[in-house]
């Protein structure tokens, strides 16, 4: 066992040097980082019966020509179980019922890229195997998806953004076609939409118009409540939830963009409504004025348990960008938490949890809001929760010293074995091109 040992002391001391001796690395429990066909990460999701999913984006000029995969994953070390073409850009999944994944997405247009002919189309497939039936979703010219979710009972929804519309999708179990909802007429200023079901099968809808952010519900009668004006939102990134008791919860980090530049704070806002009653009012969970744009994800809401919800966004303590995390208890904020080590700019990467209450979080180091610390290269860490936990375990180090993560990672916990699984992308050269990697962690716990 000695030599393994020294192995994981000059490991971890590569990863503290190469973020700053100021973060205290633990041994890094993950498996070497592995690399999975394609030329960049995207979502990755896990069914209740562990078969883990992830898109990754492709080459169309090489097989299998086409500009996505969906990959099936071995949650035990990221093995690639398979992998099926699946020709949609800004493509996005979601498990649903007991072994299922839905996914959605732009069609390539006739000039092989994303033009005026494409549309929005999706499709389910088996968590084990087969490809998607996909299906062009009606009056979706000039549209993208901008969320997928599904539910354990069978139901899937999406978003879809266009010009001046927004279109909510909503396909019921035991059916086969997503059929529209919802249509939002809104103004040339308006910008994300998001969208949640809860177990039962209602569906909350938020969106940003006018520099205000709104949310609306529907029951499982099928019937649409009145508009909610939630609070104020400027090129908004947005979350919404809905709990197994119906409570509502939205969470948004707003900031003023131009160019990819700002110099206006990022407000990273909070609000909900218990069941049965309208929204409360809204709560700035931190205003973080760094003189900087944060980039994406910027925030991270997700359902935990019957009444139990995580919330994860990025922070700044007056010196460093942080990546921060709080519990939700019925609507209740709990004790915040900062998952990087103080002295390091750290950004929020995802969140991924399972209804025991395990949690993935990660995180990217040497980050100023959306750039690269200059001089630096950004890294990969990985804050767990183990069911029943209150707060995150120390930060741990992912994919090694030599890979260079530039873009948000994708996380997942596998709900049967409760292993975290890390998809992210090494950043490539002049010689080098980009690979998609995926790494896996033992259970917490």
């Amino acid at each position: 066992m000695a030599p393994i040992r020294i192995a994981l002391a000059a490991l971890c001391a590569a990863l503290i040097a190469a973020v700053g001796a100021s973060v205290a690395v633990a041994d890094p429990p993950w498996s070497p980082p592995a690399a999975v066909p394609g030329a960049g990460n995207g979502p990755a999701a896990a069914t209740a019966r562990g078969h883990v999913a992830a898109l990754v984006t492709s080459n169309r000029t090489q097989p299998p020509g086409t500009a996505s995969q969906l990959l099936r994953l071995n949650a035990a070390d990221g093995s690639v179980l398979s992998s099926t073409g699946v020709d949609l850009g800004d493509a996005a999944i979601a498990p649903f019922a007991s072994d299922a994944i839905a996914v959605a997405g732009t069609s390539i247009g006739p000039s092989g890229t994303i033009d005026d002919q494409s549309r929005v189309r999706a499709g389910t497939t088996s968590g084990a195997s087969g490809a998607p039936a996909l299906r062009t979703l009606s009056g979706t010219q000039s549209q993208n998806v901008t969320a997928l979710v599904g539910n354990a009972r069978g139901d899937v929804a999406l978003s879809t953004r266009g010009l001046r519309s927004r279109l909510i999708f909503l396909r019921r179990r035991g059916t086969t076609t997503p059929v529209r909802v919802l249509r939002i007429n809104v103004s040339s200023n308006a910008r994300d939409v998001t969208v949640a079901l809860s177990p039962d099968g209602q569906l909350l809808v938020v969106w940003e118009d006018r520099h205000e952010v709104f949310a609306r519900h529907r029951g499982t009668s099928g019937t649409w409540g009145a508009v909610h004006t939630l609070g104020p939102g400027v090129q908004s990134d947005l979350q919404a939830a809905l709990d197994g008791t119906g409570r509502m919860m939205v969470a948004w980090k707003s900031q003023r963009v131009n160019e990819g530049e700002s110099d206006a704070p990022a407000v990273v806002s909070f609000i909900t409504a218990a069941p049965g009653h309208g929204f409360g009012s809204r709560r700035t969970i931190e205003t973080v004025g760094a003189g900087r744009f944060v980039g994406p994800p910027g925030v991270r809401l997700a359902v935990t348990g019957r009444d139990q919800a995580l919330l994860a966004w990025t922070g700044f303590d007056g010196a460093h960008f942080v990546a921060r995390a709080l519990p939700l208890s019925a609507g209740h904020l709990g004790a915040r938490q900062a998952l990087s080590p103080a002295g390091t700019d750290a950004v929020l990467g995802d969140l991924a949890v399972a209804n025991d209450g395990r949690a993935l979080a990660l995180w990217r180091s040497d980050v100023l809001g959306a750039d690269p610390v200059p001089g630096a290269q950004p890294h990969l860490f990985g804050n767990v929760r183990a069911a029943g936990a209150a707060t995150f375990a120390a930060p741990e180090a992912i994919g090694g010293a030599t890979n260079e993560v530039l873009g948000p990672p994708a996380a997942v916990v596998d709900p049967l074995t409760g292993r975290p699984v890390a998809l992210f992308t090494a950043f490539g050269t002049a010689t080098t091109p980009s690979q998609p990697l995926v790494s896996v962690r033992p259970p917490a716990g």
